[in-house]
Formats: C-alpha cells, structure tokens, sequence
C-alpha cells in the first residue's frame, strides 16, 4: 500500500508542476507577471502599427494530464505482480490414514484428525464434507476453516463415533481464486474392523 501512496504522491507533484508550466511561469520562474503602468494625462498612449505587431497567441487553456486516483476496488499498480490463483500442492493427515481407493479410512469410534495442506496464494482454506451419493451437494457443511497460513494450513477435526461414508473437499481461496481438491472418506460403524 505505501508504494501506491508514494506514486500517488509523484504524480500530484507532476501534475502541479505541469498546471504551472501550463499558465505561463515556465520562462522565468514562478515569479509574478509584470504590471504594466497605467496610463496618465501626460503620456499618450503607446501608437502601433497594425501591420507590424503579431497577433497576440491565445491564452493557453488548463492542461489536467495527471491521471485521476485509482477508484476503490480498481486495478492494481503497474508496478504490481499479478494476482495468483492459489494451488493446492499437498494434502494429508496426521497421523496418516489407510487408503482404499480413493477413500481415507477413519479407525472406528471417535477421534482427532490434523488435516495438513499446502496452498500458496491462498489466504484462507476450508474444509467441507459431502455425503455420497447423486444430487446430495445440498447436504454439504463446512466442518472447519484456518485463515492464518503463516503456520501453514492446518486443521483439527473432532470426528464422531458415527458412520461417515463422504468426500472431504478442501478450497483454497485467494484473491486470484479458489482451487478445490476431494478425497473420499469413510468412517465404518462402530465396533466394525476396517
């Protein structure tokens, strides 16, 4: 944020410098334009020639060459690098679950599940769990979400003693997108051996 000040801050220092230059100053400084003595009973009036004097040149108009502040919301600096879209470039667990499949297998009855991403450009992530099945998307919650990726991407699930048979969806969002990765996971009903 502070180089878009300093740049604006130039340009407003442009712009007046130019708006002076424009009105005339630019031959002697900034010093003020002469008065010319007004005219007495003594002395005539100055007689010219019309054929040798020159047109006098127009005035020249306001000159507005500086460009107007960037609305809220409008496009970045051009100094700027471009947005990324954030990538997901690992998933996993800890401690790390069997896999049948697609599927992650939960061991039976409750418990805790560190989930662990990796996703640069992002600046926050969420964690959704889907039921299977066809036209079932409506029943997709969120069961967790970190907005502080300096730690890395993490989050704990306290995961019921209950059967699970879904798709645990992550999305990494950032202002240059999302990105979404899906593994299945099952979590048999208790007392049942994976």
């Amino acid at each position: 944020m502070r180089p878009v000040r300093i740049l604006l801050v130039a340009i407003a220092l442009l712009a007046v410098g130019l708006t002076g230059w424009a009105f005339g100053t630019r031959g002697g400084g900034y010093s003020a334009p002469e008065a010319t003595p007004a005219p007495t009973a003594t002395t005539a009036p100055p007689q010219v020639e019309p054929a040798a004097a020159p047109a006098p040149a127009p005035a020249p108009g306001p000159v507005d060459d500086a460009p107007a502040p960037p609305e809220a919301g409008g496009t970045p600096d051009a100094t700027a690098p471009p947005v990324q879209r954030p990538r997901i470039l690992g998933f996993g667990s800890e401690p790390v679950l069997p896999t049948e499949g697609a599927f992650w297998q939960l061991p039976s009855g409750a418990g805790l599940l560190t989930m662990v991403l990796d996703a640069p450009h992002a600046t926050r992530v969420e964690f959704w769990l889907t039921p299977t099945g066809s036209g079932i998307s409506d029943l997709s919650h969120k069961i967790g979400q970190d907005t502080n990726g300096r730690d890395g991407w993490l989050f704990n699930w306290h995961y019921p003693s209950e059967p699970i048979l879904g798709h645990l969806t992550v999305r990494a969002i950032g202002p240059g997108g999302t990105a979404e990765k899906t593994v299945g996971l099952y979590h048999p009903t208790p007392g049942e051996q994976p």
